[in-house]
């Protein structure tokens, strides 16, 4: 992969690297970002962080909220698929947010940008509630996926205090045991939710957590996958890898 652009803060080396049209970033040697102009799918973990939002009907996320917005591998398929008619996203890191905006340039897809820590963002927000929020929050400088912020009882209820009464929570966990570990895993955790699901795929570790106020099935996203042009054909049904599981 060619290297095309590189930076070094905090002892962080970032790396942006290009795989034909693909652009992937790094940092410390841990991929934290992938790109593709013309592909919503990653084939990755990525995917598994919007996928749950068709569980619903797209139509319903007029308002979406990223925290940790990384290089922004969610925002094409967020706009193509949801088209929400607010899309925000904060990212802590500025070398991450950089890439976005410089390298990536996702800020052609209609998304607000903020550089800052997505807790405390959220803690001070006093605008409307979100009716879709994506929680991706890893620290750049670790070198093994770990969550960045612990997923205990006072920020799942900042969390949920910040969703429609229709909405639905996505949370990133670095595998298995670091979500069961977790407050995110007991029964305090579904106050207010219906449904909870487990998103994973074969090439990561990573467990994805679904929350949804209003209740779903598996079945309901399988359908719309098949609905979905952009989703269905032989090409994105190859690249397409994932397994849920519900878990309420």
């Amino acid at each position: 992969m060619a290297l095309i652009w590189e930076t070094e803060q905090d002892g962080v080396r970032y790396e942006v690297r290009r795989a034909g049209q693909t652009l992937r970033l790094y940092a410390n040697g841990v991929q934290h970002s992938e790109f593709h102009p013309k592909r919503l799918l990653t084939g990755s973990v990525w995917d598994l962080l919007w996928l749950p939002a068709l569980l619903h009907e797209p139509a319903r996320f007029r308002r979406v909220l990223v925290l940790g917005l990384g290089g922004g591998s969610l925002i094409p398929p967020i706009r193509k698929l949801l088209n929400p008619d607010v899309l925000m996203a904060v990212e802590l890191d500025g070398a991450h947010l950089q890439v976005a905006r410089e390298v990536f340039g996702i800020e052609a897809f209609g998304v607000e940008t903020w550089q800052g820590d997505a807790q405390q963002w959220l803690r001070d927000y006093q605008g409307e509630p979100f009716d879709l929020i994506i929680e991706d929050l890893f620290a750049p400088s670790n070198e093994q996926v770990s969550r960045a912020v612990p997923a205990d009882a006072d920020w799942l209820a900042c969390l949920r205090g910040n969703l429609s009464a229709h909405g639905s929570l996505i949370m990133n966990f670095g595998d298995w045991q670091e979500y069961r570990d977790s407050p995110a895993s007991g029964r305090r955790a579904m106050k207010s939710f219906s449904s909870r699901f487990r998103l994973s795929c074969s090439d990561c570790h990573n467990a994805v957590i679904a929350f949804t106020r209003q209740s779903a099935r598996s079945i309901h996203l399988r359908r719309r996958l098949a609905a979905t042009p952009a989703l269905s054909h032989a090409k994105a049904a190859a690249r397409l890898d994932y397994h849920i599981r519900q878990l309420d």
